[in-house]
C-alpha cells in the first residue's frame, strides 16, 4: 500500500499569502487537511523605484514562519513556495528572495509570466470538462489572461494591473466615482488592444479565478437565494457583472461592509477588479464568465505530486476519486457491476427515453457514488448520498446536473425525490424531476440485478417484442435472487417509463 504524502504549498500573492496541505494518495487523488490565509498586500509595499524595501518584509516573514510551523506540526513531506507578480516584478527580487531564505530557511521559488498562466491552466482543467475557452486570472498586481483550445493552450499573456495596484491608484480612499472607472476601463482597453488575439475568438465562456471573481459569485449567490452551497463552476452573465458595479461602485466603504458575502479585506478593491473583469469579457466577446475554485495552487500541487502528467485525462472520473477517498469509501465489485449495468441500461434504452450526453454524465456520477452515504449511516444512507453530492465539490458537471446526479442517486421513491427537488427549483425543472426519477428507477434496476454481489449478469441486451422492450440478460449462473428483486420494482418502473419489465435468460 502506498504511503500517503503531506504536500504543504505556499502562494505569495500580491494581496495574500496562502497556504494549503495536501495529503496526497498518489495520481493526483488527495483531500486538503487545511487551509491557511493572511492579506499582506505585498504589492501595496512596493518603493516608487521599483524596488521592494527589505524592511518591509516583517510582516510576510511573520506569515512565512507560521506556516512553516504548521507544515512542521503535520509532518509534512515537502514545502514549496511559489512567489508571484509583487516580488517578480520587483527590481530587487533577487535580494528579496535571498533575504526570506534567510529569514525563514523557505526557498522561494519566482513564478514567471508563463509559469504563473501554466499552473492556473493546470489547475483549473483539472477541475473543469472545457475544451476551450478563455482563463482570467485577476490577482492582486497582475492579471493573466489565456486562451486554450481543446484542453491546451495557445495563447496567454500577463497584464501589469490587478485589484490591489489598480485600487491603489485610481481608487485610493476605496470611493469609485464615473471618472474613475472610466479610466480603469480605458487603462484595460488600451493594454488589450495590444494582443489581437483576444478579439479573434468570441463566444467562448471565461473562466475567472481568484478573490475577485469568487467575491462576486458569493455576493450574487447571496442576492439570488442560490440553492447550491458551490462557486465553482458558478455560471454569471455580462449583465449580473454590470448590475454588481452598478450597485457597489456608489457606495461608501462603510456601505460596503455591510454588504452581506463581502469580506473586509476585499472591500476596498473589489469594484475595481470587476471592472478589469469586465472590461476583459466585453473585449473578448466571451459568453458567460464560468467561476473557477481552483487555479494556481492546485496547478503547483499537480506539478509536484505528478510532474510527468500534471494534466488528468477525464475531470469527472478523477473528481469522483478523489470524493470516494476522501469519504473513506472503497470502490466493490457491486458498485463496479451497478454502474456497469446502469450505463448499458440506459444506452439500451436510448430509443425509449431520448435524454441526451448530460443525462448520461448524471447516471454516471449517480451510479458510482450512490452508496457514498454510507460512511455516514447505513440505514439512511441515501440521504447523506445527497448531501454529500450536492456539498462537496464534483468536477466535470454543470450545477444543474450535480443536482440531478444527487436526485438520481438518492432516488427511494417519487415523494422523497419530489421534496429533495424543492429546494433546487432555481435550478431544476420538472421536466428534470422526471428524468431524476427515471433514472434513480434505472440505478434501483441495475442495483436488484446484482442482488446476490457475485455480478451474474455480464450483458444486458434489449430488444423489441410486441412493441415493447425485452430485457435479455446474458448471465454466468442462474440469477434467481436477482430477478425476484427486479421484480419488486416492477409496478414503479411500469409507471415510470410507461412498459412492464420483461426479462428473458441465456448464458
Amino acid at each position: 500500500m502506498t504511503q500517503n504524502r503531506l504536500f504543504g504549498i505556499i502562494d505569495i500573492g500580491s494581496n495574500s499569502v496562502r497556504l494549503v496541505l495536501y495529503e496526497d494518495a498518489g495520481h493526483g487523488i488527495h483531500r486538503i487537511v487545511e487551509e491557511n490565509k493572511k492579506t499582506i498586500r505585498l504589492i501595496n509595499k512596493v518603493a516608487k523605484d521599483g524596488s521592494l524595501p527589505l524592511d518591509q518584509l516583517d510582516e510576510l516573514i511573520k506569515t512565512l514562519l507560521y506556516f512553516r510551523s504548521l507544515c512542521e506540526a503535520h509532518q509534512t513531506d515537502f514545502i514549496r513556495a511559489v512567489a508571484t507578480a509583487a516580488i517578480r516584478n520587483a527590481t530587487n527580487s533577487e535580494d528579496v528572495v535571498a533575504s526570506l531564505l534567510e529569514k525563514t530557511g523557505l526557498a522561494i521559488s519566482i513564478a514567471d509570466d508563463e509559469d504563473e498562466a501554466r499552473f492556473g491552466f493546470i489547475g483549473v482543467m483539472n477541475a473543469m470538462a472545457i475544451p476551450d475557452g478563455f482563463l482570467i486570472d485577476i490577482g492582486g498586481g497582475s492579471s493573466e489572461i489565456t486562451l486554450f483550445r481543446d484542453r491546451q493552450i495557445v495563447n496567454s499573456v500577463s497584464f501589469p494591473f490587478g485589484a490591489v495596484n489598480t485600487s491603489k491608484r485610481f481608487t485610493p480612499n476605496g470611493v469609485t466615482d464615473e471618472a474613475s472607472l472610466r479610466d480603469i476601463r480605458v487603462m484595460a482597453e488600451t493594454l488589450f488592444e495590444q494582443e489581437p488575439w483576444l478579439r479573434q475568438h468570441p463566444g467562448l465562456p471565461m473562466i475567472g479565478l481568484g478573490g475577485t471573481v469568487r467575491t462576486l459569485a458569493k455576493l450574487t449567490q447571496k442576492r439570488s437565494g442560490y440553492s447550491l452551497p458551490l462557486t465553482h463552476q458558478y455560471r454569471i452573465p455580462l449583465i449580473t457583472v454590470h448590475e454588481t458595479i452598478d450597485l457597489l461602485a456608489t457606495m461608501t466603504l462603510a456601505q460596503k461592509l455591510k454588504v452581506d458575502g463581502l469580506n473586509a479585506d476585499r472591500a476596498d478593491i473589489l469594484v475595481p477588479g470587476l471592472v478589469l473583469l469586465q472590461t476583459a469579457l466585453m473585449h473578448t466577446g466571451a459568453s458567460t464568465c464560468i467561476v473557477s475554485g481552483t487555479g494556481l495552487r492546485e496547478g503547483v500541487y499537480y506539478e509536484t505530486s505528478c510532474p510527468e502528467q500534471p494534466l488528468v485525462t477525464d475531470v469527472l472520473d478523477h473528481s469522483i476519486r478523489i470524493l470516494l477517498h476522501n469519504a473513506g469509501v472503497e470502490t466493490t465489485a457491486h458498485v463496479d457491476q451497478v454502474h456497469r449495468l446502469s450505463l448499458q441500461l440506459f444506452d439500451g434504452l436510448q430509443g425509449y427515453h431520448r435524454l441526451g450526453s448530460s443525462a448520461r454524465s448524471s447516471l454516471y456520477a449517480a451510479s458510482r457514488l450512490f452508496r457514498i452515504g454510507t460512511s455516514v449511516n447505513y440505514y439512511t444512507f441515501p440521504q447523506h448520498t445527497f448531501y454529500w453530492m450536492t456539498h462537496a465539490r464534483l468536477n466535470g458537471l454543470e450545477h444543474r446536473e450535480i443536482v440531478l446526479a444527487a436526485l438520481i442517486a438518492a432516488h427511494t421513491g417519487k415523494k422523497k425525490s419530489r421534496r429533495a427537488y424543492l429546494a433546487h427549483q432555481d435550478l431544476l425543472t420538472e421536466t428534470d424531476l422526471s428524468t431524476a426519477i427515471a433514472l434513480g428507477t434505472l440505478l434501483q434496476l441495475a442495483t436488484a440485478l446484482d442482488a446476490g454481489r457475485q455480478s451474474l449478469v455480464r450483458d444486458i441486451q434489449i430488444h423489441t417484442s410486441d412493441g415493447a422492450p425485452m430485457m435479455e440478460l446474458l448471465c454466468s449462473g442462474n440469477p434467481e435472487a436477482e430477478l425476484e428483486e427486479a421484480g419488486r420494482l416492477s409496478d414503479d418502473f411500469r409507471k415510470t417509463w410507461g412498459f412492464s419489465l420483461r426479462f428473458s435468460v441465456s448464458e
